[in-house]
């Protein structure tokens, strides 16, 4: 079985358009928050190979390969890329550099060149960088960069349920593996954060919100922070045909909302900041609500309280969620959560 879903996420995929090597994918800034300050961060995407996992097999939900460069990018056009990278980060105190892959991987992210890059942001007075890796890749060698800003780690747990990374997420990771990888970071002088997503594919919106839960609440003792990833639509992906053959539909807000509310005793900081959210193919509600809800979140995640937002769609929620126990999958009627009244449909 497993093996017809990981053909079932190669048959998806299609080959990566042309990308000019010496080009970041994207660069931008947000707000975050720095030893309990709001700050801007500063942002940047990396075109790299990518994941190796996805170059494997892959995951259902993931289309980060789409801005990928297949057999790699050579050291001399990362160095361009980071020349036009450098610049960004200039009076930031706080940096997220991402590769639509590992980051810690040395086959994706040569070490000499990590080690300058975090030489050149750490002499550019940036204090603290975040960076992705798959948990096989979170050795201290991986990170023995000498002058650096402090490091975190985030760490793509996705679920702590093994059913659910196997069959809905075609994920091997295995519960030991993640634990490890979060001694491994923090040995090395590491922050953790972990990724825990919401509604993968295979789940009806009940059993999203409940899986969620668990995973979070599990892997709060070994981790710095979680960021709730609700499953939007990326292209080439599982999700995407699943999505236009009405057999999924990304999550609620308002699950997002619940999955916060019943983890804010967990210990450890946990939020969320929905990509694509508000749309077909992100995390919405029935549109009427969804901006609100999204400030709400971003508030939230800069240190607020949780949304506190009045709609009558919660009621159809709830409805969709009373029915959990008979519901055989992700998707819904098109029309449902604006009441199946006319306009845009979602």
């Amino acid at each position: 079985m497993a093996d017809a879903f990981a053909e079932f996420v190669n048959a998806a995929k299609q080959e990566p358009a042309a990308h000019p090597l010496d080009q970041p994918v994207a660069t931008w800034t947000e707000r975050e928050v720095l030893d309990d300050e709001q700050v801007e961060a500063g942002v940047a995407i990396l075109r790299t190979r990518g994941c190796y996992w996805s170059i494997r097999e892959g995951c259902a939900m993931c289309g980060y390969f789409n801005d990928t460069v297949p057999g790699g990018v050579s050291t001399e056009a990362l160095q361009a890329q980071w020349a036009q990278v450098l610049p960004h980060l200039a009076e930031k105190r706080y940096a997220k550099i991402y590769t639509s892959g590992s980051f810690l991987d040395p086959t994706e992210v040569p070490l000499d060149f990590a080690a300058q890059a975090m030489a050149e942001m750490h002499a550019a007075g940036v204090e603290k960088v975040l960076v992705e890796s798959l948990p096989e890749f979170v050795h201290a060698r991986h990170m023995d960069y000498g002058a650096a800003p402090a490091l975190e780690v985030a760490i793509g747990l996705e679920s702590a349920t093994p059913l659910v990374l196997d069959k809905c997420v075609n994920k091997r990771l295995k519960w030991d593996g993640f634990t490890r990888a979060c001694v491994n970071a923090r040995t090395a002088g590491a922050s953790v954060k972990a990724y825990v997503l919401l509604k993968p594919p295979f789940l009806n919106e009940a059993q999203a919100i409940d899986d969620a839960v668990t995973s979070i609440e599990r892997a709060a003792p070994h981790v710095d922070k979680v960021s709730l990833n609700p499953v939007n639509v990326q292209r080439n992906t599982v999700v995407e045909r699943l999505f236009r053959r009405g057999e999924w539909s990304a999550p609620w807000l308002w699950s997002v909302v619940e999955v916060l509310r019943r983890t804010r005793e967990c210990g450890v900081r946990v939020y969320s900041d929905p990509t694509g959210g508000g749309t077909q193919r992100g995390a919405h509600n029935c549109s009427k609500c969804d901006q609100a809800l999204l400030d709400g979140l971003t508030a939230h995640r800069l240190g607020g309280p949780l949304p506190a937002v009045a709609c009558d769609c919660r009621g159809r929620w709830k409805a969709l969620l009373a029915q959990g126990g008979v519901r055989r999958d992700g998707a819904e009627s098109r029309g449902y959560r604006r009441g199946f009244r006319g306009g845009r449909r979602f």
